[in-house]
């Protein structure tokens, strides 16, 4: 499972020192503003942040309240030059889980870094072959990634969790889509459907079972 960091931070001298520090350690994606960070973060979501407070079009509290709209769970670590206990109290209020000050150390950053990564996997479950990341909405099959919607990750990990009995269609718009579901019921099958060609792209045997009139199961 590779670990993808996601850097907010304007300052090309800082963002060189990101690069050099995670080189051959993580995935890294660094970007100036927080409208590139959200763009990028709508498409895939990462393993763990890293913000700066000040910043050209929001600051870092801001970003910070916006990840934790969309996501409780991934680690969000501050590093800025307000180092007044202030901004470090409104960053761990507003979402943060850790606060370090500039200029840093590189060996205590990666240590952060390695720490905010571990309490995040006390969200993965394992499935056979498959790992659930819970915290990032992930499912990997023998480590790799199933690249799957929102959606489409509900209804897998569901299933998976379900291992061994058939869960009804009713059990699976009811969990996934929620009791007042009015639209297509055809939508589960095309879920369905498309889970079952990630799967194959992974090299995964079709492990959902359809049981006509019921349901779907996975053995």
């Amino acid at each position: 499972m590779n670990e993808l960091i996601y850097v907010i931070e304007d300052d090309e001298g800082v963002q060189e020192v990101y690069e050099s520090a995670f080189d051959g350690l993580y995935e890294t994606r660094i970007f100036g503003s927080g409208k590139e960070f959200f763009d990028a973060f709508n498409e895939r979501k990462p393993s763990l942040v890293i913000v700066d407070i000040m910043l050209p079009d929001m600051d870092g509290y801001t970003i910070i309240t916006n990840i934790r709209a969309r996501d409780e769970r991934i680690p969000v670590i501050v590093v800025s030059a307000k180092t007044d206990e202030m901004s470090f109290v409104k960053g761990l209020n507003k979402g943060a889980d850790d606060y370090m000050a500039k200029p840093f150390s590189v060996m205590e950053l990666i240590a952060r870094v390695k720490a905010g990564l571990r309490r995040a996997r006390l969200f993965v479950k394992a499935h056979g072959d498959f790992e659930i990341d819970s915290s990032n909405y992930r499912i990997f099959y023998k480590k790799t990634d199933m690249q799957l919607t929102l959606k489409e990750f509900r209804l897998l990990e569901y299933l998976l969790s379900a291992s061994g009995r058939t869960v009804s269609r009713d059990e699976l718009f009811n969990e996934v889509w929620g009791e007042n579901f009015m639209g297509e019921t055809r939508a589960l099958d095309m879920h369905i459907a498309e889970i079952r060609l990630k799967l194959s792209r992974c090299g995964a045997p079709n492990v959902i079972q359809t049981v006509r009139g019921v349901g779907y199961r996975i053995e």
